[in-house]
């Protein structure tokens, strides 16, 4: 007995684009940065050190119109003359570290060009560190440690390839640090 697999060859209905909307941190950005910024110097400054309260006033103004179709948007359609499909998509702000999406994007097209371009086609590892949550507090205050630890890092890798192949090997590292202080 032959067994027939039936596909649903029938129209697939065109996904239409939503408007994703304001997201919770927009709103919370929209509705309290102000009142952070204008009270930084008084209450925070002291703590957590002075930061360029004007250029982070223009990173948050940005994340805050991010996706906002009023502040322009792109039309894109399809290439394939019996598709055509059309819609318009709003300007991103392309926010590093503050915009959960922009950030995102920019961590892929970061790795694929790593991956494609950087790191051609010789072997390699990757691996992942973590610092202990007691000295992070340090990297928070002073950002030059990460060059530091990094020069640490690449030593002790250059080092155990060196030990393992019993020889003196040609060793490279991409190092990035995800921080959230």
């Amino acid at each position: 007995m032959q067994r027939q697999l039936s596909l649903d060859l029938s129209p697939v209905p065109v996904p239409t684009y939503a408007q994703r909307g304001t997201n919770i941190l927009q709103i919370i950005f929209k509705e309290h940065f102000q009142d952070f910024a204008d009270s930084y110097e008084d209450k925070y400054a002291p703590t957590y050190g002075r930061f360029r309260l004007e250029r982070i006033t223009k990173v948050v103004e940005h994340f805050i119109s991010c996706g906002d179709y009023t502040q322009g948007i792109a039309r894109i359609q399809c290439t394939n003359p019996e598709c055509r499909n059309e819609f318009f998509r709003p300007f991103s702000c392309k926010g590093f570290h503050l915009c959960p999406s922009c950030s995102q994007k920019r961590t892929l097209l970061f790795a694929e060009y790593a991956d494609n371009d950087l790191l051609l086609r010789l072997p390699r590892r990757f691996l992942t560190l973590s610092l202990p949550k007691c000295l992070r507090v340090f990297f928070r205050h002073d950002r030059k440690l990460f060059s530091e630890v990094s020069r640490l890092i690449f030593a002790m890798i250059r080092g155990y390839f060196n030990e393992a192949a019993n020889a003196t090997t040609e060793t490279a590292a991409l190092l990035c640090f995800q921080s959230n202080a």
